[in-house]
């Protein structure tokens, strides 16, 4: 079906506002295609340079190339008729494409400097100056290592009219200039008005930011640097900005004792690494990640499991071998730029990067948040997969798959608790099947305990999908059959899914006389992770029958101390929020946080760090409830640590902030209020928040930190976000705040005190 041509702009138009990259990729294809087809040779010159700039984020840079050569070819012909808007457009295309050109090793140099000489005879007979041809030639000798020529087109740059006051990207050329060639306080001389926020440019300065990251530290400016990183982090992340730069983070980070806020930085960039085709951006890439996993090898931490983008194969890779593989990589593409380059300069390059050694301690963040724990060399397949199986339980999922991938394919006598994990671990519309499916291999092994107990799995995931009917008879056969095996952890975890599939028929009494059967059979187990998953179901049922405090307390109680001996963090939160609530109900707060400021008092100096971190979080509520929420920050601190590799709770991070707000360490709390803010939004949306002001609370606690910091990018960010959340909810007073926090973020803006 044809479109008209103006339907065909807007269509353009609405392509060039869409956020996810692939999505925009096919409509603007759509507009390109329809443009060609209708002969409409303006509107296909914008819609294929669009498409050019979307195949570039979709970090699929050489799609580019043939949109750009169609362009030109059809206005050699004279079959795209351009006026003189567009004809100074498509020069300045040319020059971005031969700068890309020069990004391919496999494009030959004659070939490029082909181009610029046609490109600069073009400029000529339009009049214009070459400038931006000179800058573009700077850029191709500096990549291809000749660097009299590059110092020569840069002099030409200058004499030209060099950089546009205005241009951030002029401004950080200059900057990385001077860092290339190791003149750190010539760089930090030029860059320290931007650093401090003096003088500002048309873009944010987040790549002059980067740019001074290591020449800050060499030069012992810590606090200048701690607050650069901090800026061009958050910075990074609203923009889309080349990988080079998430790289010169990591490699930053690897070089200032901050392993895992660079690990942190990594796993947010490692999914699009594989799909990445250019050779400059991965070369570069790769040798900050090499110059990070290196560092992880000399700190003991090599055999820590690191994402890689190709781990839904079931690929699984340490850091010493993310090591090699990035190594690698970096040496194999700087070889092939210097074979074409006819230098060795590029590859040199990359070997001092290297074996560059760490040039500073600088403490980036409050607290080291590790994402996962190491996997140590050496283990069984069996000792891997109960490993994977005990943090599967603990709601460790990525953890658990970190162990999977290191198992690799099972053995043969450990294939069906492997389809069993799998299946729970996988979930979705193929987890019965899954499920039935390990369930005949313990079969054929004959290991009749944990072929019932899948079948029990297999019968609450029928209950959950409607088929309760049909989950009850199994689910009770296979309970009768474990009553006749001596296996009371077994027994107990088969009355549990018991009362699992009776909820699907609302039956209460049989549910609740399976619970106690369950808690009897745990407690005869000895097992903690029982205990404390019988006991949830049980203070959970209370809590709904709304049971005198008393009970709740009980219950909570054996579910606090049960999760806490079973090393189970997120169980143990969920238990000291009850027990908070129930306190409150039965009137004896003060009890309870005295008995819990006692037993804090008590601890050994060995006492389990998950203790610690559970106690601590009791504490730090009755801290947040006084209103003391600077002092609840290092409990705060030390429990997210021990629920990271779990996952935090995004209320967690709130509170962390509000305590750091409190504090006076703004950077923290921008830090951490900014990690789950969106998060928060969308539960608010949903209803899914305890406390649905405390959206709107974390957005209003970021506007005044980063007002504050002097990051106005930031509180402009966070304040349209609340802006378009008080507009769809109708809520007057929060469009109130929002106009009375803009105008004083424009005063802010201006240097003039608050009014």
């Amino acid at each position: 079906m044809r479109h008209g041509e103006p339907e065909l702009w807007a269509a353009l138009d609405s392509a060039r506002s869409v956020a996810d990259f692939e999505i925009q990729q096919a409509q603007l294809e759509d507009v390109v295609s329809g443009a060609e087809a209708g002969g409409f040779a303006s509107l296909a010159f914008a819609a294929r340079r669009a498409l050019a700039n979307a195949y570039c984020v979709g970090r699929q840079w050489d799609r580019a190339f043939p949109l750009f050569a169609r362009c030109l070819a059809e206005h050699d012909a004279r079959k795209l008729e351009l006026d003189p808007r567009e004809e100074a457009a498509l020069r300045s295309w040319y020059c971005w494409t031969i700068q890309s050109m020069a990004e391919f090793p496999a494009i030959g140099l004659t070939r490029i400097y082909t181009a610029l000489d046609d490109v600069e005879q073009r400029y000529l007979a339009a009049g214009e100056r070459l400038r931006e041809v000179y800058a573009i030639r700077r850029s191709v000798a500096h990549i291809a290592a000749d660097w009299d020529q590059e110092q020569h087109c840069f002099r030409q740059w200058i004499a030209a009219g060099g950089p546009d006051p205005d241009s951030m990207w002029d401004f950080s050329l200059q900057v990385a200039r001077l860092t290339a060639r190791g003149d750190d306080a010539a760089a930090y001389e030029l860059a320290a008005a931007v650093l401090a926020g003096a003088r500002t440019f048309d873009e944010p300065p987040v790549p002059v930011q980067i740019e001074m990251l290591l020449p800050l530290a060499r030069l012992g400016l810590h606090v200048e640097a701690r607050r650069a990183f901090r800026l061009a982090r958050r910075g990074i992340t609203r923009e889309v900005y080349r990988y080079e730069y998430s790289g010169k983070l990591i490699e930053f980070c690897a070089l200032t004792g901050n392993l895992d806020a660079g690990l942190e930085t990594l796993s947010m960039m490692m999914w699009g690494f594989a799909t990445l085709n250019r050779p400059t951006g991965k070369m570069d890439f790769a040798v900050a990640v090499a110059v990070l996993m290196r560092q992880m090898v000399e700190a003991g931490r090599g055999d820590e499991p690191v994402g890689w983008a190709k781990q839904g194969e079931d690929e699984y890779v340490d850091a010493a071998q993310m090591l090699e593989r990035m190594r690698g990589i970096a040496l194999d593409l700087a070889a092939q730029f210097d074979a074409r380059n006819g230098t060795t300069a590029q590859g040199d390059r990359i070997r001092a990067r290297l074996a560059a050694r760490p040039v500073a301690q600088v403490r980036m963040s409050a607290v080291s948040y590790p994402f996962t724990a190491s996997i140590p060399a050496g283990l069984s397949a069996e000792e891997l997969l109960s490993r994977a199986e005990r943090h599967f339980d603990r709601e460790r999922r990525t953890a658990t798959r970190d162990h999977l991938r290191a198992l690799g394919r099972p053995p043969a006598h450990l294939a069906a608790r492997h389809a069993h994990l799998l299946a729970l671990l996988n979930g979705g519309p193929d987890q019965g099947p899954a499920l039935h499916e390990a369930a005949q291999q313990y079969q054929a092994e004959e290991d009749w305990v944990r072929f019932a107990l899948c079948m029990c799995d297999t019968a609450v995931w029928m209950a959950d999908n409607g088929r309760a009917d049909d989950a009850a008879p199994l689910v009770t056969q296979m309970r009768d059959l474990l009553r006749k095996l001596p296996d009371s952890r077994a027994i107990a975890l088969a009355e549990f899914a018991f009362a699992n599939v009776m909820t699907g028929l609302a039956d209460p009494e049989a549910i609740d006389r399976a619970l106690a059967r369950a808690a009897e059979d745990a407690a005869e187990s000895g097992d903690p992770y029982v205990v404390a998953l019988v006991a949830s179901r049980q203070v959970g049922r209370a809590v709904r029958r709304d049971s005198p405090p008393e009970q709740v307390i009980a219950l909570a109680a054996t579910m606090r101390d049960a999760a806490l001996e079973a090393d189970w963090p997120a169980q143990a939160v969920r238990a000291f929020s009850l027990l908070e609530t129930a306190h409150a109900r039965a009137g004896t707060t003060a009890v309870y946080r005295r008995e819990t400021d006692r037993r804090i008092a008590g601890f050994p100096s060995d006492t389990p760090q998950v203790v610690r971190a559970g106690y601590g979080y009791a504490q730090a509520r009755g801290l947040l409830d006084e209103g003391r929420e600077a002092e609840a920050v290092p409990a705060l601190e030390e429990l997210i640590a021990v629920e990271r590799p779990s996952g935090v709770p995004a209320m967690h991070w709130h509170w962390l902030a509000q305590g750091y707000f409190t504090a006076g360490r703004l950077d923290d709390a921008v830090d951490a209020a900014e990690i789950d803010a969106d998060f928060l939004d969308e539960q608010r949306e949903r209803g899914g928040l305890e406390e649905p002001s405390a959206a709107d609370a974390n957005r209003r606690l970021l506007v005044e930190c980063c007002r504050r910091i002097d990051d106005f990018e930031g509180a402009w960010k966070h304040l349209e976000i609340l802006s378009r959340n008080a507009g769809k909810r109708d809520e007057a007073r929060l469009q109130d705040y929002v106009r009375a926090q803009a105008y004083q973020l424009r005063l802010a803006m201006r240097g003039e005190p608050s009014a």
